[in-house]
């Protein structure tokens, strides 16, 4: 496949539509939660929406990114829950201390919001 698009999604028809663009396009999808998603919409909704998105396109590539700001206990509830990429803005030591727990569950911790460039 070839190389995504990034695309800002809260709901799940959001990110079914995101998806089925991926698909019928033949390239990965990178969906990411809006600004502090984790606070506002929840990690387990996201959590479920991963899931559901998962079950649904088991064939389409894509990555997942739940925003949780500057809250440590949001980033690791969402890793926890099997959220592969997690976006965190907060203190420095925490960001390593969250780095080796997306290590241990083969997940990512991303940097910033502002480093996304979303459509």
């Amino acid at each position: 496949m070839a190389t995504g698009i990034t695309s800002q999604v809260a709901t799940l028809a959001e990110a079914r539509a995101a998806l089925e663009a991926a698909k019928s396009s033949g390239i990965a999808a990178e969906l990411e939660s809006p600004p502090d998603a984790a606070s506002i919409y929840g990690v387990l909704w996201f959590a479920e929406l991963n899931r559901a998105l998962l079950r649904e396109f088991a064939g389409v590539p894509f990555t997942l990114t739940l925003d949780c700001g500057n809250r440590a206990d949001l980033a690791h509830a969402a890793l926890v829950e099997g959220i592969k990429r997690v976006r965190f803005s907060g203190h420095p030591d925490t960001t390593k201390a969250l780095s080796d727990i997306a290590t241990q569950l083969h997940a990512e911790l991303a940097g910033s919001s502002s480093d996304a460039i979303l459509t």
